[in-house]
């Protein structure tokens, strides 16, 4: 019994952590993660270690390079975008080599790990903006995968009365009342 228990309680820490792709794996033990902290300190930051992600916003093959534009969300602890909330701002990921702008769309998710190097100006349509740059190590394109949810009342508010019968009417009653929505999940 305590050996069942023991390796119940191993699964359940192993599943409770999240850990980072290998794509994504740092030199450093806490690589910055938040891209106003770059802004607010653009010249101290240079050179410093980041995982960085969001939403690309453009894409542009160069010779040797893809510069990807992003506009960048708070990250999980595995390194996954966080859905719905408030993005930080827009930073430019220089990526080696050619990304092919099928799978590096406008609109998906993307994470990357890399060297910030500094500021460049640019523009958002008309607006002038100055944009962090990173050159990237290493990157995770994400998926986003609806799932529903599906939630049902609580067993004991189904069935008052006598005509209940002993396992109550949960296994007869049809499914009214059963609530149900739409969950977004970022998966690799």
């Amino acid at each position: 019994m305590f050996r069942t228990l023991f390796l119940g309680l191993i699964l359940i820490f192993m599943v409770g952590c999240a850990s980072v792709p290998a794509s994504l794996q740092t030199k450093t033990k806490n690589p910055i993660t938040d891209l106003r902290v770059i802004a607010e300190h653009p010249t101290v930051m240079q050179h410093q270690e980041v995982r960085l992600g969001g939403i690309i916003a453009s894409i542009k093959n160069e010779a040797k390079q893809t510069r990807v534009e992003i506009v960048a969300l708070p990250l999980t602890s595995d390194g996954r975008p966080i859905l719905n909330s408030k993005p930080q701002g827009r930073f430019i990921a220089n990526v080696p080599g050619f990304l092919d702008p099928m799978e590096y769309a406008k609109g998906r998710l993307l994470t990357v790990v890399g060297q910030y190097t500094g500021m460049q100006k640019g523009k958002v349509g008309q607006y002038d903006y100055t944009f962090p740059v990173v050159n990237v190590s290493g990157e995770q394109i994400w998926q986003v995968q609806q799932q529903i949810q599906m939630e049902t009342p609580m067993r004991f508010n189904r069935c008052i009365g006598i005509n209940c019968g002993f396992w109550g009417d949960d296994y007869f009653m049809p499914p009214f009342g059963i609530q149900g929505r739409v969950v977004n999940r970022v998966i690799m």
